[in-house]
């Protein structure tokens, strides 16, 4: 029963935002607390912008023109860019009803070769990382939620002695680095 009315929940919720594009940006730094605060300094990444366009499909799924780019600033000026679309099903989310809101927690899995590039290793030694986004919708508004960052997918092995402690994290949810707005 259980189960049913929440299925109902995410339904009606998700079908209200049905078809309508939502794009919410967010830029900053990194979080400056444990271990994730060694991460951007070891691979020399200053800052980040992430632009999530979305729209929902009526089962709640992400539409196939729903898009996340992100953009790495790297000391010395350069950049690192990188885009996941739902069409190449490299974006997937989650979409979970909570207290008159809606959180989409999209999930984008970066290429090895592409994310080797960012963290200046070889593609055969980063694992399987993903960049995580979320967004909040409420009040008929998006705005980003407390959810952004990078991790590695478990089960995939992560050779780099430089990735290794990122990559172990307590958990299969927990970021290894955390993106903190301005």
């Amino acid at each position: 029963m259980l189960i049913r009315a929440l299925a109902c929940i995410l339904f009606l919720s998700s079908a209200a935002f049905a078809n309508e594009r939502m794009i919410v940006r967010d830029a900053g730094g990194f979080d400056p607390s444990g271990r994730t605060v060694e991460f951007p300094d070891r691979f020399g990444w200053r800052g980040y912008e992430a632009e999530l366009s979305f729209s929902l499909d009526e089962d709640g799924a992400l539409s196939g023109a729903s898009r996340l780019n992100i953009v790495i600033a790297r000391r010395g000026g350069g950049k690192w860019k990188y885009s996941c679309r739902a069409s190449s099903d490299d974006l997937t989310a989650r979409v979970v009803p909570l207290l008159g809101r809606v959180s989409v927690i999209a999930e984008c899995r970066v290429r090895p070769k592409a994310f080797a590039q960012a963290v200046d290793l070889d593609a055969e030694d980063v694992g399987a990382p993903l960049f995580v986004f979320e967004a909040v919708i409420e009040n008929g508004r998006a705005r980003a939620g407390g959810q952004r960052g990078l991790r590695f997918r478990p089960g995939f092995p992560v050779a780099s002695i430089d990735l290794g402690p990122f990559a172990a994290s307590p958990d299969a949810a927990g970021l290894a680095v955390v993106f903190r707005a301005d």
